[in-house]
């Protein structure tokens, strides 16, 4: 601009405002400037000198502007945490916030949108008070990964009153809740009786934290837009609408299938893939230049930003003289004087289909001979022939630049998830299920040391504090072993494979094609998968799938419960486990969910649908025979690398899911695949399965039984097959009742005991006149 005055004076001086104190090491003034626009609602907007946006920067500016911007988000974040959601305001902030998710290595990328699309689920809607175009919409494709303990991030280049951002809060707080929110900014402008966020947080009872690079409170006088009114009336309007120039050149940019923005969200692999394709695209681009392009302006098209900013990155990369800028809605006033941040300002036709559709779009600080060699970069579904009309954006920048090109990418549509939107955790970032088989209602408690000695968990177990506070340690099988399991799970396959028929025809019977299969983490959940599995391909049916957590002693996880119940109908809800051992979680699933009834009117039904019920207390069951049931043998192996699930207060915030850890390292000894795919390769087409008998709790009524012949007290005792395993893997064993006539499936049970130097015993064929309706029974040891 050739003057070394603040670009904000002039404004500033004129309509009364004050800006300071500076309450960060970066003044504001270093990172916004002051503008005049013709609008109603506010007459001066603050303009990030760092942005890129309104006014054009070296793109070097933008990311550096990003990464301390992201580092202020990162210092506030728990170490060992999940990843962020990142959500960017459109339009002066989506390459902002894409960048920040960059340096952030975010979990999700998303910006919210001005554009009508066609095909797009709209999550969110909501309008920025004082802007010219007020009503955004976030159009995510998949939010499912949006998972509460992640803290949500959300970008703007700058916060003036807070209105906006608590206003997307509270809606996406109605859809996605969480405890942790962060908002990100240049600037922080807010003046003290600005309070929008801290009343937000009060109200919805979560954490918002504020973070910027700069932070001086921007105060103005009450009568400021009688002031706006008058300067305007006497400012002629230098906006430029020039002839149309010389025609333009055009290029195609590839982007290899990869979206060009996260306008319908990005993952951690969407991103790579853009990143991936940025090389040759720019490649392409430097050719189409050519060798001595003079000075460069790479010019994104409003929400089209962060591409630009990349591509504008490559070009300097290669020694260009190159900054970068981008289209914009918002009717600024340009004035060149010395003080003033847009000196030049040209306006054209708009050529997208946009929400509070404005006819005519601006472009900043281009003015005649600034620049040799301007980029537009413009995605295929904005390319319309008003891009290329008489007073269209290409014809206009002609007439002032000294040559135009036209980059023409790819504009990925929307894919919108089918089906309603929980947020879950899935593979293969999170256990080894396949993607679509289950998802997750759990935190992720990778990089917390939870895994405690036999011995130690015991003595604290038996001193009051909840199994669910940490995790067993969970060892390789010996090789002895493992070849133990291995045969006995060739000869299982097939009765597991018939139970898991019946039991899914029992499900589709009672719930009809809507069922909604909900594993108790983690014992239930290869049983749903097979549930899953068998619907789909015997029966032609395909049923959603995800797994939450209970405890004993508190019932199941709440924050899952609430996120399922407000995306299903409560009635669909069909809890999966593997099988019974007494029915104490049982129990516990009823009182709970008829708790939630009385104090929500949502009822779930609590039957408690089992592969195996040897305790005959479920009314939905594939079996009661005592199977052996896989998952019981090999932990986690079995289970998707998955954990035991984690129910701690000061590891999870409040409204975060119950936590597991997924140990992905130990993935050379995983078997999940292995045996899911053995087990249905006995799947067989079968007349539907017979009414189910109603539940007498004999399994109950034995134990209790036992005790009045001499064995432990019920409390240590541990019936059926899949209880005896996980006494012997992960709990204190005192003994083992083995039944005379176990058959060699139950070898497993045999070879723990032989390597712990578990003591067998037999188990009685009655107690109390009741037939065993188990093979085996754990006992454990007193403490």
């Amino acid at each position: 601009m050739g003057d070394a005055s603040w670009p904000g004076e002039v404004v500033h001086d004129a309509l009364g405002l004050a800006l300071g104190p500076d309450e960060e090491a970066v003044p504001a003034r270093d990172v916004v400037g002051l503008a005049l626009r013709r609008n109603p609602r506010r007459a001066h907007l603050p303009v990030a000198r760092l942005l890129g946006k309104h006014l054009p920067v070296a793109p070097a500016r933008v990311r550096s502007a990003a990464e301390a911007l992201a580092d202020r988000v990162r210092r506030g974040l728990p170490e060992h945490g999940a990843a962020p959601v990142v959500v960017g305001f459109a339009e002066n902030a989506t390459a902002l916030a894409h960048l920040v998710a960059d340096a952030l290595d975010a979990e999700h990328v998303v910006h919210t949108t001005r554009r009508v699309v066609a095909g797009a689920a709209v999550l969110a809607a909501f309008d920025e008070a004082h802007s010219h175009a007020p009503r955004h919409v976030l159009v995510p494709d998949d939010p499912g990964g949006w998972t509460p303990d992640r803290p949500l991030v959300l970008v703007d280049d700058e916060l003036s009153t807070g209105r906006t951002v608590a206003a997307t809060v509270r809606r996406l707080h109605r859809r996605l809740p969480r405890c942790r929110y962060v908002v990100a900014t240049l600037a922080d402008l807010r003046g003290p009786d600005d309070d929008a966020i801290p009343r937000l947080a009060r109200e919805l009872g979560v954490r918002v934290d504020v973070v910027a690079v700069a932070r001086a409170a921007l105060t103005a006088p009450a009568d400021v837009l009688e002031r706006a009114a008058r300067i305007l009336a006497a400012e002629p309007d230098t906006t430029a609408r020039p002839s149309p120039g010389p025609p333009v050149t055009a290029v195609s940019l590839s982007l290899g299938g990869a979206a060009e923005g996260a306008r319908h969200g990005l993952d951690r692999a969407g991103r790579a893939a853009l990143g991936t394709a940025v090389p040759g695209a720019a490649e392409v681009l430097a050719g189409a230049l050519g060798p001595r392009p003079g000075r460069v302006l790479v010019l994104g098209c409003e929400e089209l930003h962060y591409l630009p900013v990349r591509l504008a990155e490559a070009l300097a990369g290669r020694g260009h003289d190159v900054e970068i800028g981008a289209t914009s809605r918002s009717p600024l006033v340009a004035r060149d004087v010395p003080g003033y941040p847009v000196r030049s300002a040209l306006a054209y036709a708009a050529h997208d289909h946009a929400l509070g559709h404005a006819p005519e779009r601006f472009v900043y600080g281009v003015g005649a001979g600034r620049y040799d060699t301007v980029v537009v970069v413009v995605d295929a579904a904005a390319r319309t022939p008003a891009l290329r009309g008489p007073d269209g954006l290409l014809p206009r920048l002609a007439a002032v630049a000294g040559r135009v090109v036209e980059a023409v990418v790819p504009c990925r549509p929307p894919r919108p998830a089918a089906g309603p939107v929980v947020a879950t955790r899935r593979g293969p970032g999170f256990g080894t299920f396949a993607r679509d088989e289950v998802g997750w209602l759990l935190s992720d408690l990778a990089g917390h040391a939870l895994e405690t000695p036999t011995a130690a968990r015991e003595d604290a177990i038996a001193a009051g504090t909840s199994y669910a506070a940490t995790l067993p340690v969970e060892p390789a099988p010996s090789p002895a072993y493992a070849r133990v399991v291995a045969r006995a799970l060739d000869r299982s396959a097939a009765p597991v494979a018939a139970a898991v028929g019946v039991l899914a025809d029992r499900v589709l019977a009672r719930r009809g094609r809507g069922a909604v299969l909900v594993s108790l983490a983690r014992a239930g959940t290869p049983v749903g998968v097979l549930v899953r599995r068998w619907a789909a391909r015997v029966r032609g049916v395909a049923l959603p799938h995800y797994a939450m957590s209970v405890v004993r002693g508190r019932g199941l996880d709440r924050a899952a419960l609430d996120a399922l119940v407000a995306a299903h109908d409560p009635a669909s809800l069909v809890l999966l486990d593997g099988w019974t051992g007494a029915g104490g979680i049982a129990d516990e699933v009823r009182a709970d969910l008829a708790r939630y009834a009385a104090e929500t009117g949502a009822v779930v039904d609590p039957t408690v649908a089992v592969l195996a019920d040897p305790a005959h207390r479920s009314a939905l069951y594939g079996t009661r025979d005592d199977l052996l049931v896989p998952q019981a043998c090999l932990n986690a192996t079995v289970s998707g690398l998955v954990s035991r699930t984690v129910a701690r207060a000061d590891l999870l915030g409040p409204g975060a899911y119950d936590g597991a850890k997924f140990y992905a390292e130990n993935a050379a000894g995983d078997r999940t695949a292995a045996f899911l795919d053995v087990v249905s390769s006995r799947f067989a087409p079968c007349a539907p399965a017979p009414p189910a008998t109603p539940p007498d709790h004999r399994g109950a009524r034995y134990l209790a039984a036992l005790r009045g012949d001499g064995e432990a007290d019920p409390r240590r005792l541990r019936g059926g097959v899949g209880e005896t395993l996980r006494v012997l893997l992960r709990r204190d064993p005192e003994a083992v009742l083995l039944a005379p006539n176990a058959g060699p499936d139950l070898d497993p049970v045999r070879r723990l005991c032989a390597e712990r130097g578990v003591a067998i015993r037999p188990l009685p064929a009655s107690a109390g006149g009741i037939a065993s309706p188990y093979r085996c029974v754990g006992v454990l040891r007193t403490r």
